[in-house]
């Protein structure tokens, strides 16, 4: 769905543009994650924007995040709709980056990889857009978005396996090459989020 839904094509455009910045949300993110909160029930575009609203349009480092001017950041939904809409608040609190949708706060467990112009940091919860989700004291209801654009040939098959993180810690001086690493490590943790999305969202 990854690639047919057109997400991964806007990632590389990011990759190659301004930079891209990923929250990939951890294991424990995704087990925390209520039952209440009935993201298998959306539909293969809808899925797409939850994907698009764990990436930033721009490169920051955690240097940057740290010290952000403006806290309200549009993401990669954001383009999908109206300014202003899908936009995630990243502030300081008790010295840690906090990252609020409106839904929930989560905060920068570890960075993952960073070289410009791809930024990967871990995240305690999953990102739920408030245009999408709305939570009570007891329960979680998704609500629909606007509709958003898929690919024709759009389809739910989700990768088979992942390949293994690229080696960070080589040296080589061929650009190329570091290209390549750069691109590989990014592509392994958005499989990896899109994968642990896949498996919640399919689940009955």
């Amino acid at each position: 769905m990854l690639q047919a839904s057109g997400v991964a094509s806007e990632f590389e455009a990011d990759e190659h543009g301004a930079g891209i910045t990923i929250f990939v949300p951890t294991d424990d993110a995704f087990a925390g994650l209520p039952a209440t909160d009935r993201l298998q029930s959306l539909p293969a575009e809808r899925k797409a924007v939850v994907l698009r609203f764990h990436v930033l349009h721009s490169y920051y480092p955690l240097g940057s995040l740290e010290s952000i001017v403006n806290p309200v950041q549009p993401t990669l939904a954001t383009e999908y709709t109206e300014a202003g809409r899908f936009t995630l608040n990243i502030t300081r609190v008790n010295g840690s980056i906090a990252i609020d949708t409106g839904v929930v706060q989560a905060s920068i467990t570890r960075t993952v990889f960073d070289q410009n112009p791809v930024a990967v940091f871990a995240v305690s919860e999953v990102l739920l857009p408030k245009e999408m989700f709305s939570r009570g004291d007891a329960e979680s209801t998704a609500v629909a978005p606007p509709s958003v654009a898929m690919a024709p040939d759009a389809e739910e098959t989700p990768p088979t396996r992942l390949s293994s993180p690229p080696d960070l810690h080589g040296e080589d001086d061929n650009s190329s090459t570091a290209s390549a690493t750069v691109q590989g490590t990014v592509w392994w943790c958005i499989g990896v989020m899109y994968l642990q999305l896949h498996l919640l969202l399919s689940l009955v």
